[in-house]
């Protein structure tokens, strides 16, 4: 082999063939043709630039993946198109990063977000106005690259930059000593009883952890969590102002924050707000979870004022509540079915509902219910409301035994471990649908010991 052919290596890291733009931006294609951003833009700016390109073979299996692994470690060059939220693409990002200190270029197309992490990270931004990728737009992405790729080859990965010596290392164990104690008060604020000192409590961590400690995630989203679930609505909004900007922004706390807006009246507001972050970031089940609880509680009053006028039936604007409803909690359900908080709202939605075939899906909705919510629970995954959801479930199907044995639960750990609050609302409407008999009246007696622990 002669010196002329003897070239450095890049390989790209990127998704393939014709991939759709979730939730695409403002002057965003629908899709994406990777493969003919790579045969058009990518490989031939990077053969112009003096590299020899490569891209990642499409098959699976032990030898792929060390292949894989030995490219990612010793190329000379890295190229990561973030474009899309890609799994694969980050995970290999991350390694590069631990396993070379520069020659890591990320890009991507410039109406493009990333997640929360990675979108801190510098990236090279390309034009795409046609996911189609026409020679005029394969032109322009290739000139880009060309243009910008020596200037920022040669930047230091995070992990080279910021993880530095052993010393740096003993800081972050002091860090992680402190934010461990942090959490033990926490966790100690949650398990007492009485709520006043409870409040006691979370108020002092609020004062105690201020300025510099509210730059820590954990720190801010647990002192946030706090503040929602033990002050009031309004303090909540109020601590939200005094957290970093960044914090601000993170999708966790806009999501809060439209949630205390909600609950202090401004349901459309906070539909609206939500879905501006589905079309942003990207639907998840727990946005969906909250969109369609702001619209139960707009059915839930509109329902509520008909009968107080004793009028039999709904208007159209209660029925689309409930319509939306349930539309917004199916569409939670199905990006995750693993994931409870969205079936778990829906059979007494569809019962309330009682269109053809309502009865049906909700019975099998009310078992899923409980296979995920129990799922929670054996893998240690419980977020604090897996066993009010069981709890709920078991107030629907009328399992005397069930509610019993939960509500003996609640008594001996505490009602602010069982995030009992807006459970309750849903047992108030599951009892009072019911007809009389003495089930009924034994369902009264187990809530109104509920009602009891929460006031």
């Amino acid at each position: 082999m002669n010196g002329s052919t003897l070239r450095p290596i890049a390989f790209m890291v990127m998704p393939f063939r014709k991939r759709p733009v979730p939730n695409p931006a403002e002057g965003a294609p629908k899709e994406v043709d990777f493969d003919g951003l790579w045969d058009r833009a990518f490989r031939p700016a990077l053969e112009k630039a003096g590299y020899l390109a490569v891209r990642a073979d499409i098959e699976t299996g032990t030898v792929i993946i060390k292949d894989m692994l030995e490219r990612l470690a010793f190329a000379d060059l890295v190229l990561a198109d973030m474009t899309l939220p890609n799994g694969n693409v980050y995970y290999e990002v991350g390694i590069r990063h631990v396993a070379q200190r520069t020659n890591c270029v990320l890009i991507a197309a410039e109406w493009s977000k990333q997640l929360f992490d990675v979108d801190q990270l510098r990236s090279l931004r390309y034009p795409l106005a046609d996911g189609a990728l026409p020679e005029e737009a394969a032109a322009v992405v290739r000139q880009c690259l060309l243009d910008k790729l020596g200037k920022v080859k040669n930047s230091v990965t995070p992990f080279y930059e910021l993880v530095t010596n052993k010393e740096a290392s003993s800081v972050f164990r002091e860090q992680l000593e402190t934010i461990s104690s942090f959490q033990a008060e926490v966790r100690a604020a949650r398990m007492m009883h009485s709520p006043e000192k409870r409040k006691t409590q979370v108020t002092s961590l609020v004062d105690r952890y201020t300025g510099a400690s509210l730059e820590i995630p954990e720190v801010a989203f647990e002192l946030l969590t706090l503040v929602r679930d033990n002050l009031s609505w309004e303090a909540l909004l109020l601590f939200v102002k005094n957290l970093p900007e960044a914090i601000q922004q993170h999708d966790f706390t806009r999501e809060q924050t439209l949630l205390a807006k909600s609950q202090l009246g401004d349901h459309l507001v906070a539909i609206a707000g939500l879905q501006e972050l589905n079309t942003r970031h990207g639907d998840t089940p727990e946005r969906r979870g909250l969109i369609g609880g702001r619209y139960k509680r707009l059915w839930r009053a509109a329902r509520d004022e008909r009968k107080e006028r004793e009028e039999s039936e709904p208007g159209l604007q209660e029925q689309s509540y409930l319509d939306d409803a349930i539309e917004s909690y199916r569409i939670g359900m199905n990006l995750d079915l693993n994931e409870y908080y969205c079936v778990s709202n829906l059979p007494w939605l569809l019962r309330s509902r009682c269109g053809p075939r309502d009865e049906e899906e909700a019975a099998f909705l009310d078992r899923l219910t409980v296979l995920a919510a129990q799922r929670k629970i054996d893998r240690g995954e419980d977020d604090g409301w897996a066993r009010a959801t069981l709890l709920g479930a078991a107030f629907r199907v009328a399992d005397i035994t069930e509610v019993g044995r939960l509500v003996k639960e609640v008594a001996r750990e505490g009602s602010a471990v069982w995030q009992l609050g807006s459970t309750l609302k849903d047992i108030n409407d599951t009892v009072g649908a019911m007809p009389e008999s003495e089930i009924k009246q034994q369902l009264v007696k187990s809530r109104d010991l509920l009602a009891a622990l929460i006031k």
